[in-house]
């Protein structure tokens, strides 16, 4: 009796089982049975995505090119400048100039521009206006204020020129040693106590501490002062007030993670 072609085609498979079975145990490794009319199938599906994947991306790049005008905006900075600390054991080129923006009348580095902005208006919907008296200070300009307080510290002549220039340097950094030239530093008219007080308490929120803090002289190697703060954005800033930690001190810590 022959067999009709629905049985040929299970005993046909069956025999590809068989054989499959065999070469698994010789080689270990599995094949899965194909037929003629599923390769087709899994060959147009893959040509199918592939055709749609090639429309995705043509259709993204035309969209692209024609908002090609309007340049992204990105972030140029990172923990590293935030955090830059200026010293005489780490001191800045004369030709290093940051990228700088215009506010009240003062240079500041871009990077802190949005803060700052954000900082003022919070402080006068409170009734409170902050003032600047310097900002950005260049290298030329920097060793100029040295010069004058190096003059002022030793005008009676009664201390040698080491031990003059080290006073100075406590209360004026020498050019290339003030963070001024990073734009990141801000010196604020803290005459009025509600903006003393406000800079004090809220300006962590945006970004700024205390650059110079009683009880840390011994690390910062700079006099204590009340109206000098530095951005350092406002997730440093937090952390630094919670730690109880200068710029120096937060730096090692940072290094030390």
């Amino acid at each position: 009796m022959g067999l009709t072609p629905s049985e040929k085609k299970r005993y046909n498979e069956s025999k590809k089982r068989r054989r499959q079975a065999l070469e698994s145990y010789e080689t270990g490794r599995i094949k899965p049975i194909r037929s003629k009319s599923r390769i087709f199938a899994v060959i147009a599906a893959v040509l199918a995505v592939a055709v749609i994947v090639s429309i995705v991306v043509l259709v993204k790049s035309m969209g692209s090119g024609s908002q090609s005008a309007v340049p992204a905006v990105s972030q140029s900075y990172n923990s590293a400048d935030l955090l830059k600390i200026v010293s005489a054991r780490y001191p800045l080129e004369k030709t290093e100039v940051p990228e700088l923006s215009d506010f009240q009348g003062y240079k500041v580095n871009s990077i802190m521009l949005s803060d700052i902005k954000k900082m003022f208006d919070a402080a006068k919907d409170k009734g409170i206006s902050l003032k600047i008296k310097s900002a950005y200070i260049s290298y030329d300009e920097q060793e100029k204020l040295f010069e004058k307080k190096l003059k002022e510290v030793n005008r009676d002549g009664k201390f040698s020129q080491v031990r003059a220039s080290a006073m100075a340097s406590a209360d004026v950094s020498r050019a290339g040693e003030s963070e001024a030239q990073l734009g990141m530093l801000v010196d604020f008219d803290i005459s009025n106590s509600k903006a003393k007080a406000f800079l004090e308490r809220e300006g962590i929120e945006y970004g700024f501490i205390l650059r110079f803090p009683d009880t840390k002289e011994d690390l910062t190697h700079h006099n204590y002062s009340a109206s000098v703060f530095r951005y350092v954005g406002s997730e440093y800033a937090g952390k630094m007030r919670t730690l109880n930690m200068c710029l120096e001190e937060f730096s090692d810590y940072q290094a030390e993670k």
